[in-house]
């Protein structure tokens, strides 16, 4: 098995494309290339090994492992290739069976029956009149990539993904059918629920997610009236809150969360990231009351927080020079020029760890105060303080707002231009761009032009990384952020580089900027 193609994909990360688009082993023949990768190359040489459909990325290269990296990337083919009296390609996936109850009425059950020329009986027949294989996790944790559907139900993407789409959502795309565990964005065409699964992801379940590569799944149809009471939502693990200092939250905007350095090592199990949309400014704030950069700290987008101090701590705001708050005190942050501050408090706030961070990942509600933003009434516990690195630090405040009226960001070519007419790139970077009020931190949309596509979006599901400039069917590029799906289907025409993704997070909605290409 020879690699059709090995990209760059950003500053640290080589995209691999193994040429397995039609192979019927496809799934095995790519877990047993990632198990080769990873068995090959010294501990510490990459971050992980991330899996799509028939491609690979090699994520987070240490600069001092690049020889190594390059040694194994010019055997590879070799290595994959069967020997003499070995198998032409590895055993299949084996795994376990489930049987899925659907109501079939999704919102785009009648306009699928139309274009296939059905009706929408007979689209629910052909949805489940096979079975189905889980290929790779991917998207979203506990999302299951399964195929192959029947041949008549390969449909594109949506020309532009819904903001949200319902958690249990039964939906398909390209070959593949799937399930949205948690409400998120999504492209895909929905045909209706699922109405008898467990939670597809539980971070207190091992393993976390229901579905496993090589799992067999049969769709059930069943009449809404029959669907029963949903299942049980996983539930948070029990919180021990009562330090004896803590910051009791007043007010907070929508989307505020506890953020540390976030997950390493996670996507290859189907967990983002996470971590700050601003690392820069987080680490200001966390060296500033004396914490390891990478300390839990709140993270504050898009509007004011006010909190009040439980006995007394030490805090700094974005790295500005740290104040002690006293017992009762309140504090408020106010909104600024920046889309996002931070407030690091002195021992770090002092949620449980899940899933190796205290990170919130609200698309898995995980980590944080019960996975979820922070609310009035919500009661943080402050960290030992013997746990920091070192005292205070007067590091000065971080995070300026880039420089001029548009920022100019920097930005490497990504892995698939090939899916792209050759002025694609020149229209990235020649278009200014505004932020839209369409972002979180899974991703930010763009507006102020359109990028041109060629053909449907059939492609199979590929890695992801942060940073990854997506371009959407219609032509809307959209930047990943933190909380990024770990693989997608729309192709990644750039990747803003990583010094440049703190500048990207800090512009509020409507402020401008465009794209240059790295030197």
């Amino acid at each position: 098995m020879r690699p059709r193609a090995v990209l760059p994909y950003g500053e640290a990360a080589i995209y691999l494309d193994l040429g397995l688009e039609r192979a019927r082993d496809r799934a095995a023949r790519t877990h047993a290339a990632a198990a080769l990768v990873r068995a090959a190359l010294p501990p510490g040489a990459l971050s992980e090994v991330v899996l799509g459909a028939g491609t690979l990325i090699l994520a987070g290269i240490a600069e001092d492992a690049r020889p190594a990296v390059d040694a194994l990337l010019s055997r590879l083919s070799a290595d994959l290739e069967p020997r003499a009296g070995e198998a032409s390609s590895p055993a299949a996936l084996r795994g376990r069976e489930h049987a899925i109850h659907v109501v079939y009425d999704g919102p785009d059950l009648a306009e699928t029956a139309a274009a296939l020329g059905a009706t929408p009986r007979e689209v629910v027949a052909l949805h489940t009149g096979r079975e189905v294989v889980v290929e790779l996790l991917g998207f979203l944790p506990g999302f299951a990539y399964m195929g192959d559907v029947a041949e008549r139900l390969v449909r594109p993407r949506r020309a532009t993904p819904r903001p949200s789409v319902p958690a249990g959502s039964v939906a398909i795309a390209g070959a593949f059918t799937g399930i949205y565990p948690m409400s998120s964005p999504g492209g895909w065409t929905l045909l209706g629920r699922a109405v008898s699964a467990p939670p597809l992801f539980d971070a207190d379940r091992d393993p976390p997610a229901l579905f496993a590569p090589g799992d067999r799944v049969r769709f059930i149809a069943v009449a809404p009236e029959d669907a029963g009471p949903p299942p049980p939502a996983a539930r948070p693990a029990p919180r021990e809150d009562r330090a004896p200092r803590a910051l009791a939250i007043v007010a907070a905007p929508p989307g505020a969360t506890v953020q540390d350095a976030g997950r390493r090592g996670m996507l290859s199990k189907g967990l983002p990231p996470s971590g700050p949309l601003d690392a820069v400014t987080h680490a200001a704030a966390n060296l500033a009351v004396g914490n390891p950069s990478g300390a839990a700290a709140i993270e504050i987008p898009l509007g004011d927080l006010t909190l009040c101090a439980e006995g007394r701590v030490l805090v700094s705001i974005d790295g500005e020079r740290p104040r002690t708050l006293h017992d009762g005190e309140a504090l408020r942050i106010d909104a600024t020029s920046r889309a996002v501050r931070y407030l690091a408090v002195r021992g770090g706030v002092g949620v449980p760890v899940r899933s190796g961070a205290r990170a919130t990942l609200l698309a898995a509600r995980l980590g944080g105060l019960d996975g979820r933003p922070l609310r009035r009434g919500d009661r943080l516990p402050v960290g030992d303080e013997a746990e920091p690195a070192g005292p205070p630090a007067d590091v000065g405040p971080a995070g300026a707002p880039a420089e001029g009226p548009t920022p100019l960001l920097e930005v490497d070519p990504g892995p698939h231009a090939a899916r792209f007419p050759a002025a694609a790139l020149d229209t990235l970077l020649e278009t200014p761009w505004r932020i839209s009020r369409w972002g979180d931190r899974v991703g930010v949309r763009l507006e102020g032009g359109r990028i041109p596509r060629e053909g449907p979006d059939l492609a199979l599901p590929a890695p992801m990384l942060r940073g990854a400039v997506q371009i959407a069917t219609d032509g809307t590029p959209i930047v990943l952020g933190p909380d990024h799906p770990v693989t997608g289907g729309y192709p990644v025409l750039a990747v803003v580089r990583q010094a440049d993704q703190p500048r990207l997070a800090r512009l509020r909605p409507g402020d401008t900027l465009r794209f240059r290409l790295g030197h």
